[in-house]
């Protein structure tokens, strides 16, 4: 064999390497990506059991609850747009709430079991939402509407007679609150005509009620201003849930 054909027979194999190695690397970068992948989707499809799961709980738990059987007095609650709860200067206005929850045990009932038993039910529920195991938007989409009014029923008593116990239902029902009221306020600026102005006769009645509305004029103007204003207030209350979070799993 001459020079010239050992120099080309290197050149070759040389090449050949190069590109066995070449393939060699994209099989292994398509390995990581699948492997990756199914990971996500494995995690994905876990968390849309747990959520599943714990809403499925949540519901039939409620039914343990004084609250669960009194239709009118949820639908009362329902009707109306209550003050943050969690801020303990509101305390005064639960007032009318407290009274009623009272009236559930002229019978012999004694609500020193019912109230933490139905404060543990909605931190339950929390737990896995604020910890990242369960999805917050399905289980808002699923659920709001039976946790906002067992919160708004129950959360200033919880911040009163418990200001160091279930924190996980406390952070759900400020997120909550808050991304019911952006929800609210797109619908309301996304509409028009008598539909608009019956909108902001409401809102002008719980003006005083709202998350951090700042004036006492409903306009759409202002409506723009207080929904940039709730997102950051969203945000807020996401990071203090991450760093709750991350407290929690020190």
């Amino acid at each position: 064999m001459s020079v010239e054909q050992k120099e080309n027979r290197k050149g070759w194999l040389s090449n050949l390497y190069s590109i066995v190695t070449m393939l060699t690397l994209f099989v292994i970068m398509a390995q990581v990506i699948i492997a990756r992948r199914s990971m996500v989707e494995s995690s994905e499809w876990e968390k849309a059991k747990v959520t599943i799961e714990n809403i499925e709980r949540f519901q039939e738990n409620l039914k343990e609850t004084a609250l669960y059987t009194k239709f009118e007095v949820k639908k009362f609650v329902d009707s109306w747009l209550w003050p943050d709860f969690s801020n303990s200067e509101n305390w005064i206005k639960a007032d009318t709430l407290r009274k009623i929850y009272g009236s559930f045990f002229e019978h012999g009932f004694d609500d020193r079991e019912d109230l933490p038993k139905t404060l543990l039910i909605l931190n339950s529920f929390a737990y896995p939402i604020i910890m990242g195991y369960a999805s917050e938007i399905g289980s808002y989409k699923s659920v709001y509407l039976d946790f906002s009014v067992y919160g708004d029923f129950f959360m200033a008593r919880a911040h009163y007679s418990y200001p160091r116990q279930f924190f996980h239902a406390k952070l759900l029902y400020r997120l909550w609150r808050v991304r019911y009221e952006q929800t609210v306020i797109k619908d309301i600026i996304k509409s028009d005509g008598e539909k608009q102005e019956e909108f902001f006769k409401v809102l002008t009645q719980n003006i005083d009620n709202m998350w951090c509305f700042e004036g006492d004029e409903i306009t759409i103007s202002t409506l723009k201003q207080y929904e940039k204003k709730l997102e950051r207030e969203l945000k807020k209350i996401q990071k203090e849930i991450e760093e709750f979070r991350k407290s929690s799993l020190r």
